[in-house]
């Protein structure tokens, strides 16, 4: 081989060889696509849109972002969208979280970014002579969204072994009935079934407290031991290992987001009213923000109650030993049970 040849071949294979060197850095995403629902317990979101706080907190990192969000509807809707990638994140109930992190260990691993709210979900009935829940009879029906996998649910099942003691979780399984908030609600007032009890949660229990006869025999945060969170945020692993300075962004605009609402919470439920649209009364939407029950933070409440039972009543095959299990590592040097 000539000289010339031999130096030309040499420094194709030098540049070949560490061409990592002059590669750049990986580019993190420029737009970000969040699925959400409508209630207060997703107010922190709401007023991130309505006042582009990710966008503000990306900026000041360097990082120019658009943050797009879209109402879907429940658990499993918001479950499909996030594995099917159409968006990047998605905030909904703890329990759907749970069942998602369960079922993608293995392969997309998704995991909690960051809880949202934590509020009470309220055991209520219609009728004076139940003060507990021993005290329900055989034709006493209980109202929750979903029989056995919602929140509301699983709620009743952690009462059910406070009140009759470890291993009877599905002790009124047989005595629940699935119907949508606003329909139980009906049912409860009106009394015109067999619905006598309804677990619920804002703004519906607040709405049922208001009317004659009905009252509260329990809550969530008695049954989970503890103020417990009720919506979370949650999304892949790869999505959050892949823009660090984006999910960074999140984070101070979460934060700054609900520092806003212990502010000003009147200014909270009016750019929530602007962004959703909806026809709820705000002095009702006042009220419940007011409540001291009903609160915001970023690091999670009691969830491993709550894992740990939907493990033993067999909704995930998983039992954690600890919330840093599906929690993602940013939060992992702060206070969460």
């Amino acid at each position: 081989m000539r000289p010339r040849q031999h130096c030309v071949l040499f420094i194709v294979a030098f540049l070949v060889a560490f061409s990592g060197i002059f590669t750049p850095a990986h580019a993190e995403t420029s737009k970000v696509r969040v699925a959400t629902q409508f209630g207060l317990a997703y107010l922190p979101l709401i007023v991130m849109e309505h006042d582009k706080l990710w966008e503000k907190q990306a900026a000041a990192l360097g990082q120019a972002i658009t943050a797009e969000y879209a109402r879907l509807g429940g658990g499993a809707t918001l479950n499909d969208a996030l594995i099917s990638g159409s968006v990047d994140m998605v905030a909904g109930g703890t329990a759907p979280m749970l069942v998602l992190w369960d079922k993608t260990r293995g392969s997309l691993k998704v995991e909690a970014v960051a809880a949202l709210n934590a509020s009470p979900m309220d055991i209520l009935t219609n009728k004076p002579g139940i003060k507990t829940l021993a005290d329900l009879k055989p034709d006493d029906r209980i109202a929750v969204p979903a029989v056995r996998v919602s929140l509301q649910a699983l709620a009743l099942m952690a009462a059910c072994e406070k009140q009759f003691g470890a291993g009877h979780a599905g002790e009124l399984d047989n005595r629940t009935v699935s119907m949508q908030h606003p329909d139980a609600l009906t049912a409860l007032v009106v009394r015109s079934g067999p619905i006598s009890t309804y677990v619920s949660s804002s703004p519906y229990q607040e709405m049922a407290l208001k009317k004659p006869g009905i009252s509260k025999i329990t809550d969530s945060f008695a049954a989970f031991g503890g103020r417990s969170t009720f919506s979370v945020v949650y999304a892949k692993d790869a999505f959050v290992a892949n823009n660090p300075k984006v999910t960074a962004a999140f984070y101070a605009a979460l934060r700054e987001a609900m520092a806003s609402i212990a502010a000003d919470p009147k200014a909270a439920v009016g750019k929530y009213l602007e962004v959703t649209h909806e026809r709820t009364d705000r002095a009702l939407l006042e009220e419940i923000l007011a409540r001291p029950d009903f609160t915001f933070g970023v690091e999670p409440q009691s969830t491993l109650a709550l894992a740990q039972l939907m493990q033993r009543v067999g909704l995930i095959k998983t039992k954690p030993t600890s919330w840093k299990d599906y929690f993602a590592a940013p939060l992992h040097g702060g206070e969460g049970s």
